[in-house]
């Protein structure tokens, strides 16, 4: 896992009206914002993992900008991940299901232009948020400078790239803040990389009760076996041997399961040896209070990682298609595994060889995951009986 030193803190000077703002001298390629900030829009749909790692920049920006108000338009069956986050003044809910009647779209956009936004980052970059962003009328319109929809903002960079302007292979949560910094944010402001979930207290309490209940001993590790995409699925019979060796270390693990992934949840415990119990039905509150009781998640590249680091739960996670170094946090007690081959990082959805899931041995996943657990790993498993 690639670890990056925090940047330096600028110079303060009042450039652009901006509180906090950093002299460009100090390596960061400043936009030219124009007027005083006093509202400020985010565009950030989707996914799970990818509006939690917004967050950071949320928290940026309202400490860079503290007199503005701070508005994120997100899916809303995504609104409880930024529900109760103290750095959001006003959550625009996108309906996320189709059909969406072009008549509510178009009412959406309206209510957004009637707002009179000073400033609105689109860290999302798809047509429809690009159009959105535009049609805010904002002076200020930062995005990503792709083809065709880049022409939408009046201050494109390039995606993925730093604060220098330049295209760096960096921790997802970092492009977000180096777009901040960007907007005169002081480089102390954006240095934190940390993501944000406010549990609800109730259902924290009660999943506390209910896991506690279940899973009297410790430690307890949670296995979210469902890939986004079926290229980063590892497959269900590695799961099952991965849980198999947790289990005979002492381990007591659940498997949880999302919208549409319980037949995969349902293929590992038919898999082992000693079918490990299914996690109930969760919304992502309940899903956010499970995580935040357990001793460590065993995940693919998921928005279920991105919330176990939220909630400051160590993860390990399995490894292929994407890299390390956009989708880690550069710190805490989190790991990652993968097989060693010349085709990662291909970034594809689908994969008809599969080799970078078929070939990372089971054995290897559950050494990795005790090792942060500190339990021995030195398990033999008995052959199955007949």
């Amino acid at each position: 896992m690639t670890v990056r030193a925090p940047h330096r803190a600028g110079r303060r000077d009042d450039r652009q009206g901006n509180p906090g703002a950093v002299s460009g001298s100090e390596g960061v390629a400043l936009l030219p914002l124009r007027g005083p900030v006093q509202r400020i829009l985010v565009l950030r749909p989707r996914a799970l993992g990818d509006v939690l790692l917004v967050t950071p920049a949320l928290r940026a920006l309202k400490a860079g900008f503290p007199a503005a108000a701070l508005h994120v338009a997100v899916d809303d069956i995504l609104a409880p991940v930024l529900r109760r986050n103290p750095h959001v003044d006003r959550l625009w809910l996108l309906p996320r299901q189709r059909p969406v009647r072009r008549r509510d779209w178009w009412s959406l956009a309206w209510q957004l232009a009637l707002v009179r936004f000073d400033l609105v980052l689109d860290l999302h970059g798809s047509p429809r948020t690009a159009l959105l962003a535009r049609l805010t009328g904002a002076r200020n319109r930062v995005g990503y400078a792709l083809r065709g929809r880049g022409r939408l903002y009046n201050l494109p960079v390039p995606r993925d790239s730093d604060r220098s302007g330049k295209r760096a292979l960096q921790y997802g949560a970092r492009v977000n803040l180096d777009i901040v910094a960007r907007c005169g944010v002081a480089a102390a402001t954006t240095d934190d990389a940390s993501l944000v979930f406010v549990p609800d207290p109730a259902v924290e309490e009660r999943l506390r009760r209910d896991l506690e209940s279940t899973f009297p001993g410790r430690p307890r590790v949670g296995l979210a076996p469902a890939g986004t995409w079926q290229a980063k699925t590892y497959p269900a019979a590695a799961w099952a041997e991965v849980a198999d060796r947790l289990a005979a270390a002492g381990c007591h693990l659940v498997l949880l399961w999302g919208p549409g992934e319980r037949g995969t949840a349902e293929a590992v415990q038919r898999n082992m040896r000693v079918p490990a119990p299914l996690a109930p039905a969760t919304d992502l509150e309940e899903l956010a209070a499970l995580l935040g009781h357990l001793d460590l998640l065993l995940s693919t590249d998921s928005g279920v990682k991105h919330l176990a680091v939220a909630r400051g739960t160590p993860s390990l996670t399995v490894f292929g298609p994407t890299s390390p170094r956009a989708w880690m946090p550069p710190a805490g007690p989190h790991a990652w595994v993968r097989a060693r081959l010349p085709c990662l990082e291909c970034n594809l959805t689908r994969c008809t060889h599969h080799l970078c899931m078929r070939l990372l041995a089971p054995q290897a996943v559950a050494e990795r995951a005790l090792a942060l657990l500190q339990v021995p790993f030195g398990v033999e498993l008995q052959p199955p009986p007949g």
